[in-house]
């Protein structure tokens, strides 16, 4: 199955999509892999196959993206799936963009001016790798703060989610009261990492006293560095790190969590620092809380490889529809890519994911097309050639 074949079978299964528009999209889908330099319109036109309002008009029309990856997860991915939610800053200059404002740049470690997009994600356990859901601009109402269009989005989307799993990733800045309590009121359930300095109480699992008063509800503060071993376990045990989980109370999110302490050993065995990782799902084990933490970075390598390969920052428009087409676009030629070159080859056989080898590959192809067509060679006998294929995997860096 190649990259056309798959798209034409997830837009049979979508409705309200036009011939024109299903043409497009299709067309767009193998350009947008052998495209060399900007992912902007000018260059589409020099390498592709329709004029420049032609391009315009349709990154304008409004398409389902949420809809498509949803197919497109369904079919392809394990049954043990998680749900990731998060931002990623967007370099724009300029005055009059949709969406302006100072956001959080992580690679900076600062607020910078440009536009910000908010994005959902599935994760595949079994394979170890994400998938892009949906993203869209994180454009702020008046009065509205940023944790609550985070959650409005979220809520959005909260329907098509649960079909595909009830566990929502987020990272330590969402274990907020605030926002983990709007999503368990959803039926989700968060999975995140506390303060350092979180502050955790063990639950009161003694008799009864018959006293007046308010009944006992908790036995003591959790002291981070050195657990009581009355109410926690030991989940794993390593040379570098030491993990324990129980079910505690936290001050700050006003519920029962089941937390994983995880102890980073130095040499000696003394430890060096600790992470503190939550679920509302007091029924989690604690070593599916670690493993789907951890499974949450594979979102920042969509984000990655979109920034670097598939032109997420690349577009020049201005115009909200415009931007948000290519923002979903360029994430979801990623996700396709996955599918076809890299879930493909058996978990035993699988190297790293590289898009870039992929784009390496659809570029030679379609430059070895070329010149078959402008020198008259017969295609058949040539494309069963050895040399051939050697030349499409042409300064590929695992060819």
């Amino acid at each position: 199955m190649n990259v056309k074949t798959l798209t034409e079978q997830i837009l049979q299964k979508m409705s309200g999509i036009g011939k024109i528009q299903t043409q497009f999209f299709i067309n767009l889908v193998s350009q947008w892999l052998r495209l060399r330099g900007r992912y902007c319109f000018e260059n589409l036109v020099r390498q592709g196959f329709l004029n420049p309002m032609s391009y315009r008009n349709h990154f304008s029309k409004p398409f389902d993206f949420a809809k498509f990856n949803h197919i497109l997860i369904g079919q392809s991915c394990d049954k043990e799936r998680i749900v990731i939610f998060d931002p990623s800053y967007i370099s724009k200059s300029g005055k009059h963009t949709f969406g302006l404002n100072r956001f959080w740049s992580g690679c900076a470690q600062s607020l910078k001016w440009g536009l910000e997009i908010s994005a959902l994600a599935i994760g595949d356990v079994k394979n170890h790798t994400a998938y892009h859901y949906h993203a869209t601009q994180t454009a702020l109402k008046e009065g509205q703060s940023q944790m609550q269009f985070y959650i409005a989005y979220i809520r959005e989307h909260t329907k098509q989610l649960k079909e595909l799993s009830h566990y929502l990733v987020v990272d330590a800045f969402f274990a907020k009261h605030e926002f983990v309590d709007a999503i368990r009121k959803e039926d989700l359930q968060v999975i995140t990492r506390l303060r350092d300095d979180a502050a955790l109480w063990y639950l009161y699992d003694g008799p009864k006293k018959k006293t007046r008063g308010r009944p006992t509800k908790y036995a003591g503060k959790v002291r981070l560095k050195n657990p009581d071993m009355q109410y926690f376990t030991v989940v794993e045990t390593a040379d570098n790190h030491v993990a324990y989980e129980a079910v505690v109370y936290s001050k700050s999110l006003k519920i029962s969590l089941k937390v994983l302490l995880v102890h980073n050993l130095k040499q000696d065995g003394t430890t060096k620092n600790c992470k503190v990782f939550a679920c509302t799902d007091t029924t989690l084990e604690g070593k599916k809380i670690w493993q789907y933490y951890k499974l949450r970075f594979q979102q920042e390598f969509l984000f990655r490889d979109g920034k670097q390969f598939t032109g997420l920052t690349h577009c020049q428009s201005r115009q909200k529809e415009r931007l948000n087409f290519q923002f979903n676009f360029s994430l979801t030629m990623l996700s396709i890519a996955k599918v076809i070159h890299w879930l493909s080859i058996p978990i035993e056989k699988r190297p790293a994911f590289s898009i870039q080898d992929i784009k390496t590959q659809y570029f030679n192809e379609h430059l070895l097309d070329k010149f078959i067509i402008g020198l008259g060679i017969c295609p058949e006998t040539t494309k069963k050639s050895i040399n051939y294929q050697n030349l499409i995997n042409y300064t590929k860096i695992a060819a």
